[in-house]
């Protein structure tokens, strides 16, 4: 069995987790810790999540390092802000643990990134370059045994799982458009009034054109330097979870149905949890809300020369808590599906 301790587990990613690990065959929740600062209270377990009622398991209690390493964890979930992370993870690994990072604290591989799209100087960055971006489908074998896995954010899932099979096929110097919308729950949870009913029920609204942090992730895994034409727009859309992704792309040559069907069979054949339709058959938020799936579909425009490609999945599971457990699996040699399908 896998021992596993979750940092953050009363926040709605942390609280999926808890319902994934709790049905894992291979997993013992050992201790869960709250999210909030010093006025966080002990959460029964069966209080986390819904599907939780029936189930037992540890309670969420306030932080404390010295409890943490005392119920001895093979594997830490870090389900905090991003310098909350920065900060954790090297004491964690200190103490002989795995760390799977939901937060952005280390997606990026230049230290001097940070203080710009994540607003702190990185406490550790010789931690940088041994951090795994678990990108599940796209890892060989560098999440086996890897001790630190920095789990993508969940725009950039969305977008590189679509946008990566094609880029070969690519006109270069060409703007790729890149239109996300997402559910509140990916603000998470906290007191704000842009994310309050009042303000998202039925409105609309783009925000953190040109400066949001995913941003410079997805360029970083895509290989385009900062000036490339790389346009990304998220939205806020007025429902609770789900993100899909409308991306606009030109071809160097013409394309055909079969090639675009091929390029994205090639890596997505024997995955479990990416699927890919047919041409001109386009997925829907309710087709993967609820579950640890990605869908895409792709549209090419008369011509062939252009092409749309459209990628939905749940925000707070692949886009979080379901991918953060794909790699677990991977990284401790669990069956990839366990305790997700």
């Amino acid at each position: 069995m896998t021992r596993a301790a979750i940092v953050g587990a009363t926040g709605y990613s942390g609280a999926e987790l808890c319902a994934l690990l709790a049905r894992h065959h291979h997993v013992e929740i050992v201790s869960l810790f709250s999210s909030g600062g010093k006025d966080a209270r002990a959460v029964r377990f069966a209080r986390l999540h819904p599907l939780l009622g029936g189930s037992t398991g540890p309670d969420a209690e306030p932080f404390s390092l010295e409890r943490l390493k005392a119920t001895r964890p093979d594997v830490v979930f870090l389900a905090t802000p991003n310098e909350t992370s920065a900060e954790l993870a090297p004491k964690i690994l200190e103490s002989g643990a795995k760390v799977i990072d939901i937060s952005g604290a280390f997606r990026l591989r230049e230290a001097a990134a940070y203080p710009k799209w994540y607003g702190f100087e990185h406490p550790a960055p010789w931690l940088l370059a041994e951090a795994v971006y678990g990108l599940t489908e796209w890892c060989g074998g560098e999440l086996s045994g890897a001790r630190l896995v920095a789990n993508p954010g969940c725009y950039s899932t969305s977008i590189l799982l679509a946008l990566k099979p094609v880029l070969p096929l690519l006109a270069k110097g060409q703007a790729v458009i890149c239109d996300s919308v997402s559910g509140v729950s990916g603000a998470g949870k906290k007191s704000d009034v842009a994310y309050s009913f009042s303000e998202v029920e039925g409105n609309f609204k783009a925000y953190g054109v040109g400066v949001h942090r995913h941003e410079p992730e997805m360029r970083q895994d895509l290989g385009l330097s900062a000036d490339a034409p790389f346009v990304f727009v998220p939205h806020l859309l007025p429902t609770v979870r789900g993100i899909l992704s409308t991306l606009h792309v030109s071809f160097a040559q013409p394309q055909t149905p079969n090639v675009l069907a091929a390029a994205y069979e090639k890596p997505y054949a024997a995955t479990p949890f990416v699927r890919v339709r047919a041409a001109g058959e386009l997925p829907e938020l309710r087709d993967v809300v609820g579950t640890p799936r990605a869908e895409i579909g792709f549209a090419l425009l008369p011509g062939g020369r252009r092409g749309v490609l459209v990628s939905v999945i749940d925000n707070l599971l692949k886009g979080a808590a379901s991918s953060a457990v794909q790699n677990m699996n991977r990284v401790f040699g669990h069956p990839e599906t366990e305790g997700l399908a």
